[in-house]
């Protein structure tokens, strides 16, 4: 409590107590006795009161710049585990901080970009090794029971909050409506007729342009297997670009069908109108008809560009399909010839020993035809 606060109480308290024997005297009287004892206690001013009677506080921490770290040392990182094992978690917390992947992420924890685990779910933590998953790592996981074990069995349901399950979602496709309720077509699909080509079967083509090969390139002269593997080259050569040709022929039927089949939709004036999509399949693929590489403007960009990529994905499996298949080809063809080749083989070599035994059998014959003159002679 503040001394000065006092005074002015303790002098009224004062001077009503002496009124009776002289109002001045007294007055004067106590008012020298309280000044004489205050200048006994030595205080100048309420603040030097206020001081005198709390105290003076100092500070307990040193400052910033006083700080000095020791010779050798840095400033601590605190790495390490922040959670035992066992130890209830909620999401987001920090379980294990480090530098480098000392530990791993497992079963329902995540990894920051800085290496630090957290828990993503609520649950206990869990340090193990799963050997099926990496014969070396140690991974830090998060369970929702207490006594859970990790990791869990491959063949085992995966373990979710509240004794979920996981349980395969039915899906029924979308029905699609294909009439207006007024009982109008919501789409209109009109193909235009294209002139049809007499086609001609690939093997015919192989055929006739194997022909001509051999017609354009008579090998006659010189050794005779060189000349026949000559033309076997030649040959093979010939077939696979009339079936280049021919699949070219049918990609150029096929975008001309594309063009020939036109879409309408329903619009809200009961009109139907091609959509700008459908406007721009007809144009090909960007490279393909000269001028729609150079697009007008920057939205059109864009535009191509998402419709190309969409197309990309679509046809990723197709092509690869077709892939397959023409290596599928190639392999057929190529054991082909080499059976073709063996049995070529087979063929000459028992023609040379058949031919080799004709004639070893005629110079036996003359030999004992000879034999036989000299015998007679004798």
């Amino acid at each position: 409590m503040h001394l000065a606060r006092l005074q002015g109480p303790l002098q009224r308290a004062a001077a009503c107590s002496s009124r009776p024997f002289g109002a001045v005297l007294r007055a004067t009287t106590t008012t020298t006795t309280l000044e004489n004892r205050f200048a006994q206690l030595r205080i100048a001013s309420p603040a030097a009161a206020n001081a005198a009677v709390e105290g003076r506080r100092y500070a307990s921490v040193k400052s910033q710049g006083a700080y000095r770290l020791k010779s050798k040392k840095t400033i601590a990182k605190k790495m390490g585990a922040k959670k035992t094992g066992d130890q209830y978690v909620i999401p987001g917390n920090i379980l294990y901080k480090q530098r480098g992947t000392i530990w791993h992420p497992g079963e329902n924890t995540i990894m920051g970009r800085d290496h630090t685990i957290h828990a993503a779910v609520a649950g206990y933590v869990k340090y193990y090794r799963d050997p099926q998953r990496h014969p070396k790592r140690q991974y830090i996981g998060v369970v929702f029971n207490r006594e859970d074990k990790l990791p869990y069995p491959v063949s085992a349901p995966r373990r979710r909050k509240l004794n979920l399950v996981a349980v395969p979602r039915k899906t029924e496709a979308p029905v699609q409506e294909t009439t207006a309720p007024s009982g109008i077509p919501l789409s209109v699909t009109r193909h235009e007729k294209v002139a049809e080509k007499a086609e001609k079967p690939k093997e015919v083509v192989a055929e006739q342009a194997a022909a001509k090969s051999e017609e354009r390139i008579p090998l006659e002269d010189g050794n005779s297997i060189v000349s026949s593997l000559i033309k076997e080259k030649l040959r093979s050569r010939q077939i696979s670009q009339a079936r280049r040709e021919a699949r070219n022929l049918e990609k150029e039927e096929e975008l001309e069908a594309r063009k020939g089949t036109r879409v309408f939709h329903l619009q809200k004036d009961y009109s139907y109108r091609e959509s700008n999509w459908e406007i721009g399949r007809l144009v090909g693929d960007a490279g393909v008809i000269p001028g729609s590489e150079k697009t007008e403007s920057r939205k059109a960009k864009f535009r191509l560009r998402r419709r190309k990529r969409t197309v990309y994905f679509r046809g990723l499996k197709n092509r690869k399909l077709a892939k397959a298949g023409r290596r599928d080809e190639y392999r057929t063809r190529v054991r082909e010839k080499r059976e073709r080749r063996l049995v070529q083989r087979r063929e000459a070599a028992a023609a040379v020993k058949a031919s080799m035994g004709k004639i070893a059998a005629a110079a036996k014959a003359e030999a004992d035809k000879g034999k036989g003159k000299g015998k007679v002679k004798a």
